[in-house]
């Protein structure tokens, strides 16, 4: 028997039972079972029936794309194994909720990571002053090397008291509050924003997900019997949970069908149907129960009604074998052809165990999305979260939401406090000099230092050849600035933007290109694959890294752009 007729026999067999994937099989076909000495078209196949034998698992049929495009070349088949392998995501538990905790991490660090940056280049941008005036604060004598090592201190003090990277913002935010135009303040409460949305609801979710799977035992459980993997002690649990539990009720009723008990099976299936009467999964699995049991009338009825509300392919195909049993041959082709337009693949498997069992009927698990939603809201997974969380915020700060906001406020607060306290230093729009209120004569022009004052303002108190060489040094300075601002604007997100007044356009570079890198960093997830994602996972967190990194290709264009017209 070769191994295409020994994958339609456990397929064949898996189905009669309910059972969509044969993922045992699955898995050591993706795992190299097969010999290393068979040919290359071996392997390929190895991995096509894979694919088959667990159509609802994605690291299968994206082995499959990455066989076909390295042994085949076959670009179209690939794409379309691919895409498979994408659809099956929302099919199977462990790969959505793997997909679910990698996407919310690679979000939190492109949230973080952008507003990180962004406060990191407004910190840059502002340094120069903010060391001339703390500086200030001790004598006007203070060492240049003296006033650059106490903003350091002042920025890292709360990192180094325990809050790492979130207490380097908070001083960094203060510096954008006091030194920043007035419509930078808005964009740094956006950036503070992102920060604390990065650092719990995001980094939260991922938690939930990560530990969902063993958050509710009772569900755990329901899924496990209804694959057919279920051990004696979840078994046991089920039937404890079965009087007050609708979904280990359900779980049981299919698990008493398949033993052949139709008369407790169509008990059970009517409770269940009294209190949920719009399940289509229910309503199909009953009718299979109500076919067997002879009553055609009553599962055709069922039928119809599961399929009004969702057009699974399968319950057209039960429909149609219960209209073969009523010899209404009209409708048995029309729901027989429906169902081929849902899902050829399918009903060419199930036709092939009508042909051995007549009449044949398949039931339908519980729909993955109503486990995933069970075990999603049975556990919070705080303590995974703070795992995640801990190496940018593990300080009290970061420990709750409330502490996160309420600092970054604090420091937004304390940032306009001081701003509206004392005269902030600022350099001069035309030569760069510095313009301290506290250290040299007003200007009669704001934004000026008292010597370019004088030269553009008043040119006959000045020497004419001084102010020619002071024009010649001006222009050489300006020359060597355009570059390093270029310079700067290429290697440093946000930077042309920041320097030309856009902080706006800042921020979003920044979390573009965070966006970008977060992608890929994070494409392995915060947690092993359950071997259940295999390469379609990093596959889908790559595709929206490049995503990013187009979006960002015109922010950069834009930042380039606007470089040159800073101050």
């Amino acid at each position: 028997m070769d191994l295409a007729e020994r994958v339609q026999n456990a397929r064949s067999a898996a189905l009669e039972l309910g059972l969509r994937n044969v993922e045992p099989a699955a898995r050591s076909l993706m795992a190299g079972a097969i010999p290393e000495g068979i040919p290359q078209e071996g392997r390929l196949e190895a991995v096509r029936s894979a694919a088959r034998l667990a159509p609802d698992v994605p690291a299968a049929h994206m082995d499959l794309a990455l066989a076909l495009w390295r042994q085949e070349l076959d670009v179209a088949g690939g794409i379309d194994a691919a895409r498979d392998a994408l659809l099956a995501f929302p099919r199977n538990l462990e790969a959505s909720l793997w997909l679910q905790a990698a996407a919310c991490w690679a979000a939190a660090l492109a949230l973080g990571g952008g507003a990180v940056l962004y406060l990191a280049l407004g910190l840059l941008a502002a340094v120069r002053v903010a060391a001339h005036d703390l500086g200030d604060l001790l004598s006007v004598r203070t060492p240049a090397v003296s006033r650059a090592a106490l903003v350091g201190s002042a920025i890292l003090l709360p990192a180094a008291a325990g809050e790492g990277l979130l207490g380097a913002c908070l001083g960094c935010l203060v510096a954008v509050a006091v030194y920043g135009p007035r419509r930078a303040w808005l964009v740094g409460v956006l950036a503070a924003g992102a920060l604390a949305a990065a650092l719990h609801p995001l980094l939260a979710q991922a938690g939930r997900a990560l530990a969902a799977l063993h958050a509710d035992p009772i569900a755990l459980a329901a899924h496990t019997a209804e694959h057919g993997f279920a051990s004696p002690m979840q078994l046991a649990r089920l039937e404890r949970a079965s009087a007050f539990d609708p979904l280990a009720a359900r779980a049981l009723a299919l698990g008493v069908k398949r033993t052949g008990d139709l008369a407790e099976a169509d008990a059970r299936y009517g409770a269940l149907l009294a209190e949920t009467p719009d399940d289509p999964v229910l309503l199909n699995n009953a009718a299979n129960v109500r076919l067997a049991l002879g009553d055609t009338a009553g599962a055709v009825s069922l039928y119809e009604r599961s399929v009004a509300l969702y057009p699974f392919a399968t319950v057209y195909f039960n429909l149609s074998q219960a209209w073969g049993v009523a010899l209404n041959v009209v409708e048995l082709d029309a729901a027989l052809a429906r169902a081929q337009e849902l899902d050829p693949a399918l009903v060419e498997d199930l036709s092939v165990i009508q042909e051995r069992a007549i009449h044949f009927v398949a039931d339908l698990p519980v729909p993955s999305a109503l486990l995933r939603r069970r075990l999603l809201a049975a556990g919070d997974g705080a303590a995974v979260a703070a795992d995640l969380r801990r190496p940018l915020a593990p300080g009290v700060l970061g420990a709750s939401p409330a502490g996160t906001l309420l600092a970054l406020a604090a420091a937004l607060g304390a940032g306009l406090l001081l701003r509206g306290r004392f005269r902030p230093s600022q350099g001069c729009h035309r030569c760069g000099a510095l313009v301290c209120p506290r250290c040299h004569p007003p200007s009669s022009r704001p934004g000026l230092c008292a010597a370019c004052s004088r030269a553009v303002h008043q040119p006959e108190t000045t020497d004419a050849g001084l102010r020619a060489a002071h024009a010649a040094a001006l222009a050489r300075r300006r020359a060597w600035l355009d570059k390093l601002k270029l310079a700067a604007a290429v290697a440093l997100p946000g930077a042309g933007a920041l320097m030309a007044g856009r902080h706006g356009l800042a921020l979003a570079a920044c979390l573009a290109a965070a966006a970008a890198v977060a992608g890929v960093l994070a494409r392995h997830g915060p947690a092993p694959d359950p071997l259940a994602a295999g390469a379609a996972g990093p596959a889908l967190l790559v595709l929206a890294a490049l995503a990013a990194a187009l979006l960002y290709a015109p922010l950069l264009a834009a930042c380039v752009t606007l470089s040159g017209r800073g101050d």
